[in-house]
């Protein structure tokens, strides 16, 4: 009887970084805006939709959205839900589950953008409750989604 012998893999990581300067175009109000603690939408001037993340060409009327809004600091929560298995967190490279549950937000300016919610109990997560932004310290923010760290109910 013979063993079968098993292949011998030699693995090497080779370590590398790899640097780009990315040109960011039409985003750069908007991450300008996030650096600054602003969330800004740009608006189409023949239907008024507000767009998070800004749009060169309003995507119903095709026209060019060339004014900039700001959008606040609240909203109205539309939808709220849980992930229930391990995501991908691109800013550990750990897939996690998350704790949070993730909320979609009317913002005051018409805008409508998904984040997460310190509130746990969804019983209190009814449509129409009002959220608002709670921002990375300002030395910490990179002008991306991120910078919110989550969002808060409004005490009433």
């Amino acid at each position: 009887m013979t063993t079968e012998q098993q292949p011998e893999y030699i693995q090497y990581k080779y370590p590398r970084t790899q640097k780009y300067t990315h040109a960011l175009g039409y985003q750069t109000m908007a991450v300008e805006g996030f650096k600054q603690g602003k969330i800004l939408a740009n608006m189409c001037p023949k239907c008024g939709r507000a767009m998070v993340p800004a749009r060169v060409v309003c995507p119903v009327c095709y026209v060019d959205a060339t004014k900039w809004v700001d959008q606040g600091q609240r909203g109205k929560l539309i939808a709220a839900f849980k992930i229930g298995y391990p995501m991908y967190d691109r800013r550990t490279g750990v897939s996690q589950i998350w704790e949070k549950p993730v909320v979609s937000i009317e913002l005051q300016g018409g805008a409508r953008l998904d984040g997460w919610c310190s509130e746990m109990d969804f019983d209190k997560l009814k449509p129409g409750l009002l959220l608002e932004a709670v921002w990375r310290p300002p030395e910490e923010r990179i002008g991306a989604f991120d910078d919110i760290l989550h969002w808060k109910p409004v005490e009433k």
